[in-house]
């Protein structure tokens, strides 16, 4: 009898155990601002959710683990941030330009001139979590997508950048600074838009990240790719903090660990996709357009200006200390 009620009572300590494990594991709900056939979706996002979800199995089992919810088709673009800053969801994927009404100085990250990693030691990071913890209740864990340059795609043949002014070009607050500063009338329209909107002639052109154009298959309607790359896609992670602060300090630190890890990978991987989608975009029949190199210096310039201006006038108390932070 003893030894009965004895097995009953390990049976009820176990299952008790295993069910206390089960709630202790913190779940984490994630979200992208772009498709999950996005380029930066598909390999960078959801690359850095599987290896930290395997990192976390390997030294935390059962403690953490972060699933994706979706994209767009969860909770529509614009209304991420706010979902992201009440808690509706605890991980988000997009970029600055999505949220530049709420934070304005984190849209400075377009203008980096460094590396994620240089950032961290300049003291930009640090700076953007402020930020972003002050107002958008979250945690910079930095950002993936870096190297890679916004492009503009014409349908509209071009010499210099003078023959710009006029022109309908799409733009997402990014680079409407610039747009209007080159004398072109720049059209806002969702990312989903600008398809039909460059088919049907709505717009001469728009601004697009160079190695994901062909994700969306833009090349399909448009003609040219003009001049130099302006700026840098910054996709930032970030976290709800109230999720954040649910998190132990040795597993949050461990997070972080993982993110620079894959900093460092989609950096190298930005390098060759460059090379690879340049070839792509030949091959699909789209013409390159150089400017002269006094039209490119002006033109390179004028992004500069416009860009930082736009910014500073927005955020004139952390714009100019992030354009010390994030220049070499």
């Amino acid at each position: 009898m003893t030894v009965v009620l004895g097995f009953c009572l390990f049976l009820c300590v176990g299952s008790f155990s295993a069910n206390q494990a089960i709630a202790k594991t913190i779940k984490i709900k994630a979200i992208s601002a772009w498709p999950t056939n996005d380029g930066s979706v598909k390999e960078d996002y959801l690359g850095f959710i599987e290896n930290a979800n395997k990192a976390f199995k390997e030294k935390y089992p059962g403690q953490l683990e972060i699933n994706y919810i979706g994209g767009p088709e969860t909770i529509p673009t614009r209304d991420q941030p706010e979902g992201l800053r009440v808690g509706t969801v605890d991980l988000y994927f997009g970029t600055p330009a999505y949220y530049v009404g709420i934070a304005p100085a984190a849209n400075t990250s377009k203008m980096t001139q460094l590396t994620p990693w240089e950032e961290r030691e300049s003291g930009a990071h640090a700076l953007f979590d402020e930020i972003h913890r002050k107002k958008l209740n979250s945690v910079y864990l930095g950002r993936l997508g870096n190297q890679i340059p916004f492009q503009l795609w014409l349908n509209v043949k071009v010499k210099t950048p003078d023959d710009l002014k006029g022109l309908r070009i799409r733009v997402s607050p990014m680079y409407i600074d610039f747009v209007k500063a080159l004398g072109a009338i720049p059209i806002e329209t969702k990312p989903g838009d600008i398809y039909q909107g460059l088919e049907r002639g709505v717009f001469d052109g728009t601004f697009w990240p160079f190695t994901k154009y062909i994700d969306w298959g833009f090349q399909e309607v448009t003609k040219y790719a003009v001049g130099p790359g302006i700026y840098n896609v910054c996709h930032p992670v970030l976290m709800n903090l109230d999720k954040w602060n649910s998190i132990p300090a040795d597993q949050q630190n461990f997070l972080m660990e993982v993110m620079k890890q894959e900093e460092r990978a989609v950096v190298s991987r930005d390098y060759a996709k460059i090379e690879s989608e340049t070839k792509k975009l030949k091959k699909a029949g789209l013409e390159f357009i150089e400017f002269s190199p006094e039209d490119t210096k002006r033109y390179l310039d004028l992004s500069q200006s416009s860009g930082w201006e736009g910014l500073i006038k927005r955020s004139p108390d952390d714009g100019p200390k992030l354009r010390k932070m994030l220049s070499k």
